[in-house]
């Protein structure tokens, strides 16, 4: 499993709990055994932050601004003299892309095999099956199959093709695992069949693919792949089909989106994601400024001997330094909180039940009520015995009872806010929502302090509500600021937050929020959230003024349409249907 990444002393030593494993090549393990890395959350340094910052602008222009990309790559390149492996087949498979008319045929073959072998032994091609590699190697094994069909080795290429395709069922990755590679192995299979005059068969692994993306709610690779249906559905004669003409309307509809977003249509797309990963220095600093503590206070131990040196808490809180193990939950337990590098989002050793959580949440946000208790009984059955008394596990129940049965009428919104606060009290100090500034708070923390929010919003405390949601908002604009994107609970709380903006009639705050909502929101994979920002967006400018941006609000509404059809999110779909009138 550590092949390639890691030494096995090290692996050891990080299983004794002698050292830490980074975040890049523990998501890089978990993917190799088939683990999406979102069913946990995780505290990392600031340069780990950055350094996937700096990959993605990279990402970001590798297709459409070459220069841009060469020039960040080479400097991404000389401020990591030292490479991981995981890096720098990173780095190849980007060089790939960017020389990919430039180099010859034999030259590109070779980098493609280089970028595999960082961290895959050599005999991978006759062993694909039995080997344990994750969606990035696997990529960087389609660039050796594109290689060959530049070389006319079309049977070589189809073999490999062929395995590489395969390897995720054999290998049993669950839907959400699959999304990450499925997009990637389809826009080079239709390349190959249309080469092997079976175009066809290219459709239909697309078509597949982009049934896997629609289900998960992700634009990994979505607008190439629309567009490549479009084409090759177009050759099929099927450009009269209601099929084919759903594509269009669904390409054109992420063009909207993309210009005036200003986000290119054509990107790479880094595997996994960033959204519950936090910034060790920003957590600690937030915890200490809301306890209204100073930095030599937190640096003495209960029997008053200093434990942490000031000036080197100081570089901590700046990003400059990363904290021991030892040292860090020293300071959090210190400070109120049980917080370690790695936490999965219920207290669990259970893949599945961590998978089904997730499957609730996807349900709750698509607002499927019925399948999300559904599913939480299902997950009941999973727990051991011993694991219900665990805080995350009784709150996450808890929550997710008393939202259904609110959205079921079965208890009204003071039981509900009751419950709320009841499940909050698991995990968080409730007196720590009097305190001037939020302490960190973890991903389903912030969803219950915004529903509770939400519920003063709907009981008409307007003024209670609006004190939370600036609250959380201030959390939550931070995080967004510095890693340019969206994590579910930001969505969800800023989502909420102009719900309300707009009810008190703030309509150009709202429109604030919900456009940068939007813009971070488009620099993730995950889409669950769009058709609610756009249409928010269009209801905005019609209250702002409807005749001076008519043409905004119409675009913005079309697009909405078409997003909750590709999310198929029938309540919304119906809802904007009897909206399109006006």
């Amino acid at each position: 499993i550590v092949s390639g990444v890691i030494s096995r002393r090290a692996f050891l030593d990080i299983e004794k709990g002698k050292s830490v494993l980074s975040r890049e090549n523990w998501k890089f393990l978990m993917h190799r055994i088939g683990i999406v890395t979102d069913y946990f959350e995780t505290v990392v340094s600031r340069k780990e932050l950055k350094d996937w910052r700096c990959r993605e602008d990279i990402c970001l222009s590798v297709r459409e601004d070459c220069k841009k990309a060469k020039k960040l790559l080479e400097e991404y390149k000389n401020s990591h003299i030292k490479m991981s492996n995981i890096e720098r087949q990173f780095c190849l498979k980007i060089e790939w892309l960017l020389s990919r008319n430039e180099k010859s045929d034999e030259e590109l073959y070779k980098l493609s095999k280089d970028a595999v072998c960082c961290t895959v032994q050599e005999d991978w091609k006759e062993n694909l099956s039995v080997l344990y590699v994750g969606p990035e190697e696997l990529e960087a094994m389609l660039l050796v199959v594109w290689s060959l069909l530049k070389k006319n080795e079309l049977m070589d290429a189809f073999r490999l093709f062929d395995k590489i395709q395969r390897y995720p069922k054999i290998h049993n990755w669950e839907p959400r695992m699959r999304e990450m590679i499925c997009a990637q192995i389809a826009l080079i299979g239709i390349k190959l069949y249309e080469r092997m005059q079976k175009i066809d068969i290219g459709y239909k692994i697309g078509m597949e693919s982009l049934e896997l993306l629609r289900q998960q709610s992700s634009q990994r690779y979505a607008y190439p792949l629309l567009a490549e249906l479009v084409r090759i559905g177009i050759m099929l004669e099927k450009e009269k089909s209601e099929e084919l003409m759903q594509f269009q309307k669904f390409q054109k509809a992420f063009e909207i989106v993309y210009e005036e977003n200003k986000i290119p249509y054509m990107r790479v797309w880094q595997c996994g994601s960033i959204e519950n990963s936090y910034d060790v220095g920003m957590v600690l600093k937030r915890m200490r400024m809301a306890q209204e503590k100073t930095q030599e206070e937190v640096c003495i131990d209960e029997k008053g001997f200093s434990f942490l040196n000031v000036r080197q808490l100081s570089r901590i809180e700046k990003g400059e330094n990363r904290p021991s193990t030892e040292n860090f939950q020293f300071l959090t337990r210190k400070m109120g909180r049980e917080l370690d590098w790695i936490m999965p989002m219920l207290e669990t050793d259970s893949i599945e039940v961590l998978s089904m959580r997730q499957d609730i949440i996807y349900a709750i946000g698509m607002r499927q009520w019925k399948k999300a208790k559904n599913i939480l009984e299902q997950l009941k059955t999973k727990i051991r015995a011993e694991d219900y008394k665990e805080p995350q596990i009784q709150q996450e129940i808890q929550f997710i009872e008393a939202m259904y049965e609110l959205e079921a009428n079965k208890i009204t919104a003071c039981e509900a806010e009751k419950e709320y606060y009841e499940a909050l009290s698991y995990t968080f100090e409730l007196s720590w929502l009097s305190l001037e500034e939020l302490p960190f708070i973890r991903s389903e923390e912030g969803i219950i302090i915004s529903n509770i929010a939400d519920i003063y919003h709907d009981m008409g405390n307007l003024k209670k509500s609006e004190e939370l949601f600036e609250k959380l908002s201030s959390v939550y604009q931070k995080k967004q600021m510095f890693l340019k994107t969206n994590s579910s609970a930001s969505a969800i709380i800023l989502g909420q937050y102009s719900r309300l903006l707009g009810d008190i009639m703030n309509y150009k705050k709202a429109l604030y929020i919900d456009s940068v909502n939007l813009q971070y929101e488009l620099n993730d994979f995950n889409l669950i959230h769009i058709e609610n920002l756009l249409y928010n967006q269009a209801w905005a400018y019609y209250e702002i003024d409807r005749e001076q941006n008519s043409q905004k609000i119409q675009r913005k509404f079309w697009a909405a349409q078409r997003f909750a059809e590709f999310n198929r999110k029938e309540e919304l779909i119906n809802l904007l249907k009897m909206r399109e009138n006006k």
